[in-house]
This record gives structure tokens, C-alpha cells and sequence, in this order.
């Protein structure tokens, strides 16, 4: 068989280097996410807690107008409460142990639902979150903590008069807020030795706390000198402002033991997406499922240490809680072993294409 000239290999190398890349890119260009209806009890639903096995903790109207607090089941949604009074859960730990509120008569109760059934807190009360040690956090005029069933007020910083917790970590740290004399309100964490921290701002007047996780770090939202508010996350004393997704205002919810904040940011047009803040980057979470999905991804509340991520969205224009999961075969964006094989390809082709040499003899060892 007669034997390719060297300049024809090269060719034929380097032409399939660059199919390597371009399949290298597209494949790293896909959606990271698979997005799934929560399905509903009649009416729109919200998801707002998320635990380590995906189960989701949220409301739904039933077929009456009635908010009824569920939690997700492989058969849809399963009601927490009864239909004739609304209800909302907040949060839920790995053991499926649900919080939340129970109205009735109009008055709120925070409720506790567990395998043996509902306990409620008492009247004027909410809860909303729960570790895994069922530590249950929640306000009734005062920021409080449930422990084996035992209520027990926090307390406030100085100057601060009414107050609420909103999240708890495993250590046993809470976060919330509280107003000041002049009706603003700060952002506080309750530390499990006692003390306390009141949160500064983004250069307004208030801020909220609004999770927290295992490694302390805080996410909430804070107002500006503009007045608008802009989701923060906070770590060992500094405040990082996350900005917005060009609009004026953001707000984070949730937040996984790996850094990874959900919120919701207002667009440039005045409307609303959920979005993910990783690697120092807020990305709209519209962006990263699939194009034709029928799904507006509007607002997202939680999200647990795998990733999926749960909120409220458009659904072919009918609003509907959703639950997003990374497929581990499938990435957004290049990882760092796949910008290895671009580089190193097109490394290769910048070597191929160089002008051979008129000396093809061996090379110097003379330097």
C-alpha cells in the first residue's frame, strides 16, 4: 500500500483534533439540569424545602382555594393538613420530619409533622426549619428554638424588640431577624455557646438572615443605600454582596454544604428568575435546563448537598413548584478534565500546523 506523505497525517490529525474539540464543547454546552413538575393538590404549588433523599417540603392549593402543606412522595403530593384551614411547610430534615404553619381561625400555629402525626407550638407561633437532630427553629414575637418538644426564646441583641428564626445548621447555629427601635430590621445569628451577632447591611438600613449550613455560612439579603436589596452570603465575618441578575433586587434562600446559594433576582425587564450563585458567579437557572423544556424557572428556596435545587416556576404558563437535578453524566460547562482535552488538542494542532524545518536531522543537544 503506497505510504501518506508526513503533510497529509498532519492534515488528516489535525482535521480530526478539531472534531475532537468541537465535540468537546458541545457536549460541554448542554444543560446541567433535568427539571420535574412537583405536581399539585388541585391547584399551583411552591416548593421550598429540600432534604439529602430529594423529598420536598412545601404548599399547594387544593381544588377549594385552600393552601394545604405537603411533602413530595414518588405517587405526587401527599397533604400534611387537613383541607379546610391553610397551611405551609418550610422545612424538613433528613428523617422527613416537617415544619411549618398551620392556620386556623386565622390564627398561625407552628406545627411539627411527623410520623406519629401533627404537634402544634401553640397559638401565634410559626416554624420555619428543622436540623437533623430535630432541633426546631421558628418566632411567636421572639426568635425561639425547639428542643425535645421544650420551647426556649433566644433572645436579642440590645436594642433589638421583636425577632424570628428562619434557619438552623446541624451544630446547632440560627439565623433570623430582629426589628430595631426605628422599624428597620437586622439580620442576627445565634451561635449555640449563647452569643450573638447582628448583621450589618449593604450600605441601607436592613438586612435578613434567612439559612445557614454546616461549614456557618449565612446567606440572606440586605438592603442598599438605593434602597434596592441584594442576596448576600456570609462567612467568617465578610459580607459578600451576590448582585442581581440585572435587575435592581435579589433575594437567597437556600444554601448547601458545598457553597451553592438559590435565590430569586429580579431581570432588566422587571420580571423574576430563580438563579444559582456558584464559583463567584450568580447564574440564571433558566439558562441551565433544557431550551424546550416549557418550564420559566421564576423563584428557587432550596436546595440540599446533591445539588437539586426546588422552588416555583411557570409550567406552559400554569405556576407549579419544581425540582431540578443534576444528571452526573451531563454538565454545563466544561469541566476541568474537559478544557484539559481542548487545550491539550488544540495544543497539538498549533504544533502540527508549525512549517517543518529544511534539517530534518536529529535535534542538537547544544541548546
Amino acid at each position: 500500500m503506497p505510504e501518506f506523505s508526513r503533510e497529509c497525517q498532519n492534515h488528516l490529525v489535525v482535521k480530526a483534533i478539531i472534531l475532537l474539540v468541537i465535540s468537546a464543547a458541545a457536549a460541554a454546552a448542554n444543560p446541567i439540569y433535568t427539571v420535574a413538575d412537583l405536581g399539585g393538590l388541585g391547584g399551583p404549588s411552591t416548593g421550598y424545602a429540600i432534604n439529602s433523599s430529594g423529598t420536598v417540603a412545601g404548599w399547594a392549593q387544593n381544588s377549594s382555594g385552600v393552601q394545604q402543606a405537603f411533602v413530595s412522595t414518588p405517587n405526587g403530593l401527599q397533604a400534611l393538613s387537613p383541607g379546610s384551614s391553610d397551611s405551609y411547610a418550610y422545612g424538613i430534615n433528613n428523617s422527613g420530619t416537617v415544619v411549618g404553619t398551620t392556620y386556623i381561625n386565622g390564627q398561625a400555629y407552628g406545627t411539627i409533622w411527623s410520623g406519629s402525626g401533627a404537634t402544634q407550638l401553640g397559638a401565634g407561633s410559626y416554624a420555619m426549619a428543622i436540623n437533623n437532630s430535630g432541633e426546631v427553629v421558628g418566632g411567636n414575637g421572639e426568635a425561639f428554638t425547639v428542643t425535645d418538644g421544650q420551647i426556649q426564646t433566644l433572645g436579642t441583641p440590645a436594642g433589638i424588640g421583636w425577632s424570628a428564626a428562619y434557619g438552623i445548621n446541624n451544630s446547632g447555629t440560627v439565623v433570623g431577624d430582629g426589628q430595631l427601635s426605628n422599624g428597620s430590621f437586622r439580620g442576627i445569628i445565634w451561635s449555640p455557646d449563647g452569643s450573638m451577632i447582628l448583621l450589618g447591611t449593604l450600605g441601607g438600613s436592613s438586612s435578613q438572615a434567612t439559612n445557614v449550613n454546616n461549614d456557618g455560612e449565612v446567606v440572606g439579603f440586605a438592603s442598599l443605600s438605593s434602597g434596592y436589596q441584594h442576596a448576600f452570603s456570609m462567612l467568617d465575618g465578610m459580607m459578600i454582596d451576590l448582585g442581581t441578575l440585572g435587575g435592581g433586587s435579589s433575594y437567597a434562600y437556600g444554601v448547601n454544604d458545598s457553597g451553592e446559594i438559590v435565590g430569586y433576582s429580579y431581570l432588566a425587564d422587571g420580571e423574576t428568575a430563580a438563579f444559582l450563585y456558584d464559583d463567584g458567579a450568580m447564574l440564571n437557572l433558566n439558562s441551565l435546563i433544557p431550551s424546550n423544556s416549557g418550564w420559566d424557572l421564576l423563584e428557587a428556596y432550596g436546595i440540599n448537598d446533591s445539588g437539586q435545587i426546588t422552588g416555583v416556576g411557570l409550567y406552559a404558563g400554569q405556576l407549579s413548584g419544581f425540582l431540578l437535578t443534576d444528571p452526573p453524566s451531563v454538565t454545563a460547562a466544561p469541566e476541568p478534565h474537559a478544557l484539559g482535552v481542548i487545550a491539550a488538542a488544540l495544543a497539538m494542532v498549533g504544533l502540527l500546523r508549525r512549517k517543518p524545518r529544511v534539517n530534518s536531522g536529529p535535534p542538537s543537544d547544544r541548546g
